[in-house]
């Protein structure tokens, strides 16, 4: 890992430790407040300078890149895992998110939730307390805006994973404040809204090399286009994913692998990327717990049998037939399969064994995960097992803004130069033929679809961007071929959403428990 990486992360594990002791005390009760103790830092004390402002943004960052939070919970098992790309095999207690088998009582439903609410917490405190700190206000400004982009990212998975949250502005100071009812989700999308409207007027264009992973403008500005996206305003979508395009800040590297490998981690693409460290010592626990693994801790999970301690997950036909059923230029298969795909064909490597050696029977038949996977080791567990990989999330490509863009114009104003040009440029730094001209606005509604699993597979979005097209409930109830093993458990109604953690169910009576569960 390079200096400046490390740089960040190692503020992260300082901040996130002194913004979860504040956050600890902020929701003790008003009787343990009244002892006071001169050597113990309490919120009077701590808000005092520049530097306990650093710290405290720094803090708000920690929860991403815990295994609760990127590195495998909210990374994978919530997001990927209930899509209809990969097929996970039942395994208790770890995929019964996957196989829609899963209870209020799920601990990994929890983790991710708590992760969330976490940065939602440690935000909050800094949007309260930092604007009454002497200190330059330039930077003071900019710390405000990490806090909205950070709140407002919080907030935006939140609401598209549960539905049915909390929506908290303010600081706790007391544990009576948590009991709160859960908001109309259409108030929380007009927070979320807010909030990186607000980053985006704060934050700059990019940072200093040892601050690499820093929101930025152009994180902003991407997630204020996502966010209208999502909510159907196509022409504000539009009109941010413009801006983003147009700033020149960003480029499509020339490489499509280059986004999933450690050593091309923030290149020219990666609009908001997660920083990870290899930390296969840690331990499992959350943000601000001694030592929390902050590695790209999901590979077990992906990697193919023989190759990892867990059950394993494979990619659904449908998938492999979309990324085969057309060739480059050169009459090639796309570039992007074996970047993404790991399946028998000729020379295939799995890790440092050749595909056909390796396996046998069935398995020699079936597509496994390539994306993300580390091919400079021998399996998913050495050297190093849970959380040694470095290879960072990039959470915004510039691909995706582009693929984006293109549906949001599409969508406003149906088929244009401008929505062939967004989709072609995808398709043109992997050698593949362009769109068809002369397609109807349906007919390219489905080709930027379909351009979005080419492109995106595996990368978080796919289980959202089913949920808010409407279609997600008919691909698991209505074709249970798209998913082999796990479709067959889908409830509509039920499974669209995960459910309330069960222990914030019992700790505030004012939660109502999404339906079905």
């Amino acid at each position: 890992m390079d200096f400046r990486m490390n740089n960040f992360i190692q503020r992260i594990v300082v901040g996130t430790g002194l913004i979860l002791f504040f956050l600890s005390v902020n929701t003790c009760t008003n009787e343990s407040l009244k002892v006071t103790d001169p050597n113990r830092l309490t919120p009077d004390t701590f808000w005092q300078s520049g530097e306990d402002a650093e710290q405290a943004i720094v803090g708000a960052y920690g929860p991403l890149t815990t295994i609760q939070g990127w590195g495998r919970m909210l990374g994978a098992i919530l997001t990927i895992h209930r899509s209809d790309i990969v097929d996970t095999n039942p395994q208790p207690n770890v995929y019964d998110i996957g196989t829609f088998t899963l209870t209020p009582n799920d601990a990994r439903v929890n983790e991710g939730w708590s992760e969330l609410n976490a940065i939602v917490a440690r935000t909050n405190q800094v949007l309260e307390n930092v604007p009454n700190i002497e200190m330059d206000e330039t930077r003071k400004s900019e710390i405000m805006g990490e806090a909205y982009f950070l709140r407002g990212f919080a907030h935006f998975y939140l609401v598209n994973m549960w539905r049915n949250i909390p929506l908290l502005t303010t600081a706790i100071t007391s544990a009576d404040e948590l009991n709160v009812e859960q908001a109309d989700p259409s108030a929380v999308w007009d927070n979320i809204i807010s909030d990186f409207t607000e980053a985006q007027s704060r934050l700059p264009d990019e940072w200093p090399e040892s601050d690499v992973g820093r929101a930025t403008w152009g994180a902003a500005t991407a997630m204020l286009g996502k966010a209208y996206l999502y909510q159907e305003n196509w022409s504000s979508a539009a009109v941010e994913f413009k801006k983003v395009m147009d700033s020149g800040l960003y480029e499509l590297v020339d490489n499509y692998q280059d986004n999933f490998m450690a050593e091309t981690n923030n290149n020219a693409e990666s609009v908001f990327e997660l920083q990870y460290q290899s930390t296969p010592n840690g331990n499992w626990g959350r943000s601000g717990t001694p030592n929390p693994m902050r590695g790209q801790a999901w590979e077990p999970d992906i990697a193919p049998p023989g190759f990892t301690s867990q059950q394993s997950v494979t990619i659904n036909d449908w998938v492999f037939d979309l990324f085969t059923e057309e060739q480059t230029n050169a009459g090639e298969t796309d570039p992007r399969a074996y970047a993404t795909l790991l399946w028998n064909y000729p020379d295939a490597k799995v890790y440092q064994e050749n595909f056909d050696e390796a396996f046998s029977g069935d398995n020699l038949n079936k597509v496994f995960v390539r994306k993300y996977l580390n091919f400079d080791r021998t399996s998913s567990l050495t050297p190093g097992s849970w959380a040694y990989s470095d290879n960072n999330r990039r959470m915004i490509r510039y691909a995706d803004v582009l693929l984006m863009y293109a549906e949001a114009e599409n969508e406003a104003k149906g088929p244009s130069s401008a929505v062939y040009d967004a989709i072609n440029q995808v398709r043109q730094r992997v050698n593949m033929p362009d769109i068809q001209s002369g397609l109807n606005q349906s007919q390219l509604r489905q080709e930027i679809r379909d351009e979005r699993v080419l492109e995106l597979a595996l990368e978080g979005d796919r289980v959202l961007d089913l949920l808010r097209w409407g279609v997600m409930a008919d691909r698991f109830t209505n074709n249970p071929e798209l998913r082999e093993n796990a479709g067959m458990n889908f409830q509509a109604g039920k499974h669209e959403y995960l459910p309330i953690p069960q222990q914030d169910m019992d700790s505030n009576p004012k939660l109502v428990q999404n339906p079905g569960y």
